[in-house]
């Protein structure tokens, strides 16, 4: 099949989950035997580097981008108040964009235009008017959940009420241009299932996301002494939330109980105010430059998430490198553990102690649900298999 791949990012370098999502669909593509060309946005927060693009990949995908402006604009934020859209959206648009795109469909002819994420759907238009291909919407999260959770969880009343303005046109949007499509990936099940509670008609497939688990070198794991590592975008709402909530919740009884524990939080665009909270042994930091050397020395993966859809990219990835992961049950979304074999759950601050406690009671612990995190991963998050059910998807469109 001939597939045309528009993104509202690069996916390489791999910064962040969203990329790793994005990587890992067009890494899909390609092992199944398709035709892939890759459009992408260039944005001020991912911008378009050639130099970190596997060869390989950009030569078989052809990949190229289009610089767009996605900053919020206070001034372009302020008159969306008085229109019916999503602002959220409405970022996402470009006349420039869009003439590359036309300029692509009169070129070429493609089976299917695959849309990563609702962000890229402001095209769906000029996509039927320039090609008969079907279009296929990949459902990174439900978009407007994650608005209406960090709605809830805010307490100056007029942030409160913009979020909630957000969520809500974002919502309507959301719901209507997905009926509007061919088909939807998603990525966990559970969106699925809501997806169609909330009124979307069209066929929906789930496609976790997938990693080359052949190319992951798992190293020993060294079980005592206990080292913690949360390692994320610090620009995404939801993981802010969650390790400041860790931060002022957790660590200080579990530094207090276990004084020997050391903690490493680190991520792209990590806020001043938690690199200032950087003491003893809590370490913060910004991003790092190599996932596998900033985890090798460390042995449980911390993602405290307390808003958010979708499936959490960086706890697919502890458990490919076998550590073992303490997590909420909504970090936990869209993967099928099981608490206490191969994943470890924590809804509340005592909750999380209690884990880590007995992680420091057993020892052993560590190296078994280290082992068994892997094998979830070898089966259920591994690419060949997943694209053999990429394909029938396409294919049954």
């Amino acid at each position: 099949m001939r597939i045309l791949q528009l993104c509202l990012k690069p996916p390489y370098p791999k910064i962040d989950g969203g990329c790793v999502a994005i990587a890992s669909m067009t890494e899909t593509i390609l092992l199944a035997g398709h035709e892939v060309k890759m459009l992408c946005m260039s944005t001020h927060k991912h911008p378009f580097n050639t130099a970190k693009i596997p060869t390989d990949i950009f030569q078989k995908t052809r990949m190229e981008a289009i610089v767009i402006n996605t900053r919020i604009k206070p001034f372009a934020a302020f008159l969306n108040l008085f229109s019916d859209t999503s602002y959220n959206v409405e970022r996402f648009y470009s006349e420039k964009f869009e003439r590359r795109l036309i300029q692509i469909l009169q070129e070429s002819e493609f089976d299917i235009i695959h849309l990563e994420s609702v962000f890229c759907t402001p095209y769906i238009d000029v996509i039927r008017r320039y090609s008969n291909a079907k279009v296929v919407v990949r459902a990174h999260n439900i978009e407007f959940r994650i608005w209406e959770q960090l709605a809830s969880g805010e307490k100056n009343p007029i942030k409160k009420w913009y979020l909630n303005l957000l969520a809500l046109r974002l919502k309507q949007y959301e719901l209507n241009v997905l009926n509007e499509v061919d088909g939807i990936i998603s990525i966990t099940m559970d969106d699925a299932i809501e997806l169609k509670t909330l009124g979307v008609r069209m066929v929906i497939d789930t496609i976790p996301i997938g990693m080359q688990l052949t190319d992951i070198e798992v190293k020993p794991v060294k079980t005592e002494p206990l080292h913690l590592y949360h390692l994320g975008a610090m620009d995404w709402k939801p993981n802010v939330e969650g390790v400041q909530w860790f931060i002022d919740t957790i660590w200080p009884e579990l530094s207090q109980e276990f004084p020997d524990i050391k903690c490493s939080l680190a991520g792209r665009g990590m806020p001043p105010t938690l690199l200032s909270r950087s003491a003893d042994n809590l370490s913060i930091e910004g991003e790092v430059s190599s996932v596998s050397e900033f985890i090798s020395n460390k042995n449980v993966a911390i993602i405290p998430l307390l808003s958010g859809s979708g499936l959490r990219v960086k706890i697919v990835e502890a458990l490919a490198f076998g550590k073992v992961v303490i997590t909420t049950s909504l970090g936990a979304t869209g993967i099928p553990f099981e608490d206490g074999k191969n994943m470890l759950i924590a809804n509340t601050p005592e909750e999380f102690i209690a884990q880590v406690r007995k992680l420091e009671n057993s020892p052993y612990l560590i190296e078994s649900i280290g082992k068994e995190a892997r094998e979830l991963a070898i089966n259920e998050f591994d690419l060949t298999t997943l694209s053999s059910k990429l394909t029938y998807f396409y294919a049954n469109l």
